[in-house]
């Protein structure tokens, strides 16, 4: 598997909807604000090349905020510089070094600049489609709010926004299919789709793959280097399989993504110093099926990817979360990162505990094959080079 069939659009909203998944308030925020840009943009007569552009930067806008307190702060009317600067930043830093998202760094990073005659279009759309999802109230009937936010808009051009845009905007705004489209859902990022379809090789997705876990481990400081470490973890054992390298690399790809539907957890839960309650594992337990849709929206390519990634906490015996699937419904790559997951978890530290011994880790290893969870020749593998996976976990938390 060389290539993977993928729809850049669908795999930026997807995970841009991650982040969104843990505060309703912002569901769908990136969606929105690529839908307005868009329409901008074709009122603005940009070419093609620059509404590919736009639209990709626009779904990639927020991809610095890294916890639910920064969301909210940017919610604000008109934020102030030192909330609005650092995801800009972050996004910047994530992007720019990627083959693939490289491009439309300096566009996260100037997407709240205010107006000069220096700013560049494409940042300068962004922020005032960003501005109008914000202040458009969703219990309210989008229709009946045009006119105050064209003047909210229009009192700010040529200090805040564009004056361009914010004429575009009116022109815009007198068509109420748009702000229908913005009411029930019905986004639009193209005239033709298929623009925006197109193969990622392993490479591309590799990128893309490390900056996801970069967001999920930087939403908990006690899980921080879980992803790294169950990616390792899972390639050992499948080197150890004598897997072909390429599919060796796609299984540690689908370690660094299995935890990615944690960014729909909610702050308090992930960054809480100590074992969960009942109430805060039941919420908890909704994370793997996020990343199985999350991974799954990449494009019709990725269902396999999305299978050994999210059905890490799937049991043999069928009491696992969040399908039920039992034995015949899960794959040796997903049982291999199952246990690659249980056995990296129960070797770090934790807040409230510290790494297990070696023997402590075997037992409850043997615990779960009696029980009926792991598969037991993927066990008795994890085991047999339980010194080598420990060096792993050890390196990837900077304790060895």
């Amino acid at each position: 598997m060389r290539q993977i069939e993928a729809d850049l659009i669908s795999t930026l909203a997807s995970f841009s909807k991650a982040g969104d998944l843990s505060n309703l308030t912002f569901l769908a925020h990136s969606e929105r604000v690529a839908h307005t840009a868009f329409r901008l943009g074709k009122i603005l007569t940009l070419g093609q090349a620059e509404l590919h552009e736009l639209v990709l930067s626009a779904l990639l806008h927020d991809i610095g905020i890294m916890t639910d307190k920064e969301q909210l702060q940017l919610a604000d009317l008109e934020p102030k510089a030192n909330q609005v600067s650092p995801h800009c930043h972050e996004g910047h830093r994530l992007l720019q070094p990627t083959r693939t998202f490289g491009p439309f760094a300096l566009n996260v990073l100037e997407h709240h600049d205010y107006y000069s005659a220096d700013l560049r279009l494409i940042p300068a759309i962004i922020h005032v489609a960003d501005r109008v999802d914000i202040l458009l109230d969703k219990n309210r009937y989008a229709l009946s709010q045009v006119e105050g936010l064209l003047q909210y808009f229009q009192g700010q051009a040529g200090h805040i926004f564009s004056p361009d845009v914010v004429d575009a905007l009116h022109g815009l705004a007198r068509i109420p299919s748009f702000w229908l489209d913005l009411e029930f859902g019905q986004y639009h990022f193209s005239d033709d789709g298929e623009n925006f379809k197109r193969l990622l090789n392993l490479d591309e997705l590799e990128e893309l793959a490390q900056i996801m876990t970069i967001l999920v481990d930087a939403k908990s400081p006690f899980t921080r280097h879980h992803s790294q470490g169950v990616t390792n973890v899972a390639g050992l054992l499948a080197t150890k399989l004598h897997m072909p390298k390429e599919k060796v690399r796609m299984i540690k790809i689908a370690g660094m993504l299995h935890d990615i539907g944690k960014l729909a957890i909610p702050d308090e839960i992930l960054m809480y110093p100590g074992p969960l309650s009942k109430q805060q594992r039941i919420v908890m337990k909704q994370h793997t099926y996020h990343s199985y849709h999350l991974i799954k929206g990449i494009g019709p390519g990725a269902k396999r990817l999305a299978r050994w990634a999210a059905f890490h906490h799937e049991r043999l015996n069928g009491t696992g979360y969040p399908f039920g699937l039992s034995a015949q419904d899960l794959e040796l790559e997903a049982r291999l990162m199952a246990v690659a997951d249980i056995t990296e978890s129960l070797l770090e530290t934790r807040p409230y505990r510290k790494g297990m011994s070696k023997e402590k880790v075997r037992l409850i290893l043997y615990n779960n094959v009696n029980a009926g969870h792991i598969d037991p020749d993927l066990t008795d593998l994890a085991v047999a080079h339980l010194d080598e996976i420990m060096e792993i976990v050890n390196r990837c938390s900077g304790s060895a």
